[in-house]
């Protein structure tokens, strides 16, 4: 059965949190398949640096950030809407300003009446609400995190990385320049709690996180650090209860955390090494705990994201240094076996469909 799939990329020049320039290389969105040999592009959506994208296939919408510090002449990057049809005809419906810079992530809540965008650059959330067709209203809402933590070069400001609607009514969203995951109420009204969300350790840049199944484990990668956090519920709420490496033991150059996925059946999880270039593979235990099983070569440099295919079957690989999208089978016992290497131009996010419409 064919597997069908967005790739977001990077099409225009964008500065990044590390300092370096980045000239991207891809022209959109592209709607893909793959039938366990080749990927195919089905159709391109022109868009400028979409480096994220969500979807809602019940009501046939794509959103996709524009990762940019001004969009149509005012302060910060973009959010855009398309509709689409089974024919792969896509229709841009709404282009708005997100009043962040450098808007990274996107995510709808589970009651489909809310889009979270992460702003990076400005450390900001943008949350657009959305009426019953999965149209962005005008009302947009801007909330503005404050702070710094112990990196001089990456942490001297907020850095919101992402946006992640947990199972209790709250959006998470890991903030790399503060060492937190700024929480907020999500009934009806999004608010920020007055707790002020999850502690990360200081310096560790927490990047992006998912929870478990039955919602009482959350595992958050921090991207300085190259660390998986492990946080259990509790009657006082999130706790960490442990922290394992991204790295083997013996890797001593420089590496980053980027991107962490459960499986389906919640057995495993996966987390990506930027510089070591690898997939580290972990078996999740009865109480949630980690053992790291080992690490596999990602095929590319720079595994910005990797995405697991609701059947968890694959796991896809976008390589956005050179230029590659990587396929792995996901094996009984979680180690992953290479299936095939794609040129594909600057990749940097990866969005599998349930089905094609």
């Amino acid at each position: 059965m064919k597997k069908f799939f967005f790739v977001g990329t990077y099409t225009d020049p964008i500065l990044f949190g590390t300092g370096e320039v980045f000239t991207g290389k891809g022209k959109g969105i592209y709607l893909c398949s793959f039938d366990g040999t080749n990927i195919e592009t089905i159709t391109v959506i022109p868009a400028v640096n979409p480096s994220f994208v969500c979807v809602d296939e019940k009501k046939r919408k794509l959103y996709a950030v524009n990762e940019t510090k001004e969009w149509q002449g005012a302060f910060g990057g973009g959010i855009s809407q398309w509709r689409y049809d089974a024919a792969g005809s896509f229709v841009l419906e709404s282009t708005q300003g997100t009043g962040g810079t450098d808007p990274c992530h996107v995510a709808i809540s589970p009651d489909e009446r809310w889009l979270a965008i992460a702003n990076f650059a400005s450390g900001s959330l943008t949350a657009f609400p959305l009426d019953e067709h999965g149209c962005m209203t005008s009302e947009r809402k801007l909330f503005q995190h404050q702070g710094s933590s112990v990196n001089k070069a990456r942490q001297t400001g907020p850095h919101a990385h992402s946006a992640i609607f947990g199972p209790d009514n709250l959006l998470y969203v890991p903030d790399l320049g503060i060492d937190k995951v700024v929480s907020y109420r999500c009934a009806g009204e999004i608010s920020p709690l007055e707790d002020g969300g999850l502690s990360a350790a200081p310096g560790s840049g927490p990047r992006y996180g998912e929870f478990s199944a039955d919602g009482n484990h959350f595992y958050l990668i921090n991207e300085i650090a190259s660390t998986v956090a492990h946080y259990v519920r509790s009657e006082n709420g999130m706790v960490c209860r442990d922290t394992v490496s991204t790295l083997p033991v013996s890797f001593t150059e420089n590496s980053i955390g980027a991107d962490l996925h459960l499986t389906p059946n919640g057995q495993y999880l996966y987390a990506s090494n930027r510089g070591h270039d690898s997939i580290a593979i972990y078996r999740v235990e009865k109480d949630g705990a980690l053992t790291v099983l080992g690490h596999q070569p990602c095929g590319g440099r720079t595994p910005r994201n990797f995405a697991i295919d609701p059947e968890g079957e694959y796991l896809f690989v976008g390589n956005q240094d050179t230029d590659n999208v990587t396929v792995f089978t996901i094996q009984e016992d979680g180690m992953l076996q290479p299936v095939g290497d794609y040129a594909f131009p600057t990749p940097v996010c990866i969005r599998f469909l349930t089905q094609w419409c």
